[in-house]
């Protein structure tokens, strides 16, 4: 029987995907609701694009560091950001929780998603326990396939480096959900070739803040001295 051996994450990667939750929440959270009390305009329509940026721009300043590199790539006019961790050998994107889903969902693209490229190059030997069933299960002839060759190719136009360099590497996803300036989810997710999970880690729980250091009882003594400078000898 195959037994499934799960990544443990080290304090280091923890710290990375600590900040780059930060950079999430800051981008989707904070700047946004700056964005919106300083813009001028009657609509919004932009604001996914903004938020997007935002948070792309988070990660550059917060993330970034001489082990992790913020790394762009184009894809006709948009522009998109993966951070690779170069000490532990991982690749994070970022995207919504819709996004992810819409893009699970799309088999038949006239060229790959980015993220479909990354799964089929980095996480090609990933397996999860559970799979679902898809188009091509049912119906072969309705799904889109690419090659392999497509997808290194792809994957040299994303990283710029061909994918024997990246030896060793696992790619994630960081997916995240906001609603009404609330971060609701945050997570990253390894997924095997055919998007379907083989391990999901939680990030939200990172960034709340720890209340209980903010109620620690002052030491009695401290508290005996502090009593004491306050009372005075009355004279006679």
């Amino acid at each position: 029987m195959e037994v499934k051996i799960y990544m443990t994450f080290s304090d280091n990667i923890m710290t990375t995907l600590t900040m780059i939750g930060k950079a999430i929440e800051k981008g989707a959270v904070e700047d946004i609701k700056s964005y919106l009390q300083t813009c001028d305009t009657i609509t919004t329509n932009g604001m996914p694009g903004v938020r997007a940026d935002k948070i792309n721009t988070n990660l550059s300043k917060m993330v970034a560091s001489e082990n992790v590199e913020i790394k762009l790539f184009k894809r006709s006019s948009w522009k998109g950001v993966l951070v690779v961790d170069k000490e532990n050998k991982m690749i994070f994107s970022v995207c919504t929780k819709s996004t992810l889903d819409r893009v699970i969902k799309n088999k038949n693209r006239r060229s790959p998603h980015y993220a479909q490229t990354m799964v089929n190059t980095v996480n090609k030997d990933e397996k999860a326990e559970i799979k679902q069933m898809s188009i091509s299960d049912f119906a072969p002839l309705l799904a889109v396939e690419f090659t392999e060759d497509e997808f290194e190719k792809d994957f040299f136009s994303i990283m710029e480096e061909a994918i024997n360099e990246f030896e060793g590497y696992r790619f994630w996803v960081v997916s995240y959900e906001v609603d009404h300036f609330v971060l609701k989810s945050l997570s990253a997710i390894l997924m095997d070739k055919d998007f379907d999970k083989v391990q999901e880690i939680s990030i939200l729980e990172t960034l709340k803040p720890n209340f209980g250091d903010l109620t620690v009882a002052e030491p009695k003594q401290e508290k005996k001295k502090a009593v004491r400078s306050l009372l005075s000898v009355k004279a006679g």
